[in-house]
């Protein structure tokens, strides 16, 4: 599980940038972005990561399984987001997802398939249960945070990531240092995120509003339609470092666990992805592409991974 003291880390190095101050959903998902379903080709950034990525032996490919039947389509299909700085972002340029979901994504794809080949369908937090459900997505890679509710209409690989939520101010907001201080307040969260309930459990007065995507929130934040955003600070560390009139206050008050979403009952697929966790972490991969993305704004050494089916859900 990821030290809280290493995600503080980055907000000191933010804050170092824009005078200082203090809060992803993460369990939802951070948030994630938008509508639409757009697909996007798989070569990750840093081509040499990925091809020193491992691939699943023949036997480990079981006839009539989902890694059978993505292995025959040739392509990953994953709930992704392509607006999360850091975690799943479309380079404008490229046309390529880049970040630490995006390519853990595209890795299991190698894993399976012999190449990073990814398909990502934008979702957000209200339709991962059923874009699961019914096989659109094979898996979701969107800091989608494991409950014990969530559990009952997925199922979850990992833990494979930790994080908490926090708070996002405009810079120079004052009376607003510590959850409480939410309490009869409007406070920003995404729709159908972890935020909504721990708003509530810590500031029961606050006014809760809510959008559908990270980027929606974070306009509403700077359009004062709410003094405060709450969300997994993973989210919220990468959008203050580029929006300087943002703020992150204090340290995160809750932790998250990320885990991998995949069709409930399909307990075949979920042994096969936590094998293949366990190999990304083994052979230091998972801490490559941790520095390659939220290392990049992070000091220091690549965190230890949580332990998986550390957390009730898993």
């Amino acid at each position: 599980m990821v030290s809280m003291k290493r995600v503080a880390a980055v907000a000191a190095v933010s804050m170092i940038g824009l005078s200082a101050c203090a809060g992803t959903d993460s369990g939802s998902s951070a948030v994630p972005g938008g509508t639409g379903s757009p697909a996007v080709p798989g070569e990750a950034k840093g081509g040499d990561l990925l091809a020193k990525a491992p691939v699943a032996a023949a036997a480990d490919i079981l006839p009539g399984s989902t890694m059978e039947k993505i292995k025959q389509r040739g392509e990953l299909i994953v709930g992704g987001s392509l607006d999360a700085p850091l975690l799943s972002q479309q380079n404008p340029v490229t046309g390529q997802v880049e970040g630490f979901d995006a390519d853990m994504g595209k890795a299991l794809a190698k894993y399976i398939i012999g190449e990073p080949k990814v398909k990502i369908v934008n979702s957000a937090s209200e339709t991962r249960e059923a874009l699961l459900s019914n096989g659109t997505v094979d898996v979701v890679f969107q800091t989608y945070t494991i409950t014990p509710e969530r559990a009952k209409q997925v199922a979850f690989a990992g833990p494979y990531y930790s994080s908490g939520l926090t708070i996002a101010v405009k810079k120079g907001t004052s009376g607003i240092a510590k959850p409480e201080d939410l309490n009869g307040k409007t406070v920003i969260a995404g729709a159908n995120t972890p935020a909504i309930p721990a708003i509530k459990k810590v500031a029961p007065q606050a006014q809760i509003v809510t959008f559908g995507s990270d980027p929606e929130c974070m306009q509403a934040l700077k359009q004062d339609r709410g003094v405060a955003y709450v969300q997994d600070e993973t989210l919220l560390v990468a959008n203050a470092q580029k929006d300087p009139s943002v703020q992150i206050v204090g340290q995160p008050f809750t932790t998250d666990p990320y885990g991998i979403g995949l069709k409930h009952g399909d307990d075949q697929f979920k042994k096969f992805v936590n094998d293949w966790l366990k190999k990304t972490q083994a052979d230091g991969l998972w801490q490559q592409i941790w520095k390659n993305s939220l290392g990049t704004v992070v000091q220091g050494e690549a965190p230890t991974p949580p332990q998986i089916g550390s957390v009730p859900g898993s």
